[in-house]
């Protein structure tokens, strides 16, 4: 596994050649891996904030009723904050994922004897959902916010019935990915080189 991230990190502008399966297999986890770690990093501050607002207002003697109101709305804005930070960390973190991946990917396709254009699929679809996400950051706040109101859950449904189909955009690549990252090499050498090395 070590080899092949090493094998794929030192070949980032390499979008000549074959990979093996399990090289570019074992090199998307570490990916995976490594966003999911970052991901649960960045949102530490949030869980602090919303437990320091919660210590604050015991703190304050406040009783249940005035303890609830005052929290949420706190909170409400805390989280604000936070899911802004939040959205433009995940969209650098898409951008960084389609520049370490895109290489591997391509030669991941011409393994399977494929063009690697195809490759321009999931990127773009990544780097759609990255910037979509930063244009409707407002949006899905309101939402949040009309959702903790039950006046207004109509609202923030609808809202979010518009939202849903641009954010499945994403899943469109992740199919891409994963249906041409299964398929079997090509036996032999093919248009794109030799049969690729395990790494």
């Amino acid at each position: 596994m070590l080899n092949s991230i090493k094998y794929n990190l030192s070949h980032l502008t390499d979008f000549n050649g074959r990979d093996a399966r399990q090289t570019f297999w074992f090199y998307v986890l570490f990916l995976v891996v490594l966003q999911f770690a970052i991901g649960l990093i960045s949102s530490i501050p949030l869980y602090v904030g919303m437990f320091n607002e919660i210590v604050s207002a015991i703190k304050s003697g406040a009783n249940e009723a005035e303890m609830s109101a005052e929290m949420m709305s706190r909170m409400a804005e805390s989280m604000a904050g936070y899911m802004r930070i939040q959205v433009w960390i995940s969209a650098g973190m898409a951008i960084v994922t389609v520049g370490l991946l895109l290489a591997s990917f391509v030669r991941r396709l011409h393994d399977g004897g494929f063009p690697g254009w195809i490759a321009a699929v999931p990127a773009a679809t990544e780097l759609f959902s990255a910037a979509y996400s930063i244009v409707i950051i407002d949006d899905v706040i309101a939402v949040m916010g009309q959702a903790m109101d039950p006046a207004n859950a109509g609202e923030a449904m609808t809202l979010q019935q518009e939202v849903a189909p641009y954010s499945a955009v994403a899943w469109i690549g992740y199919l891409v990915v994963i249906g041409f990252g299964v398929l079997k090499s090509q036996a032999g050498s093919n248009a794109y080189g030799a049969e690729p090395v395990r790494h």
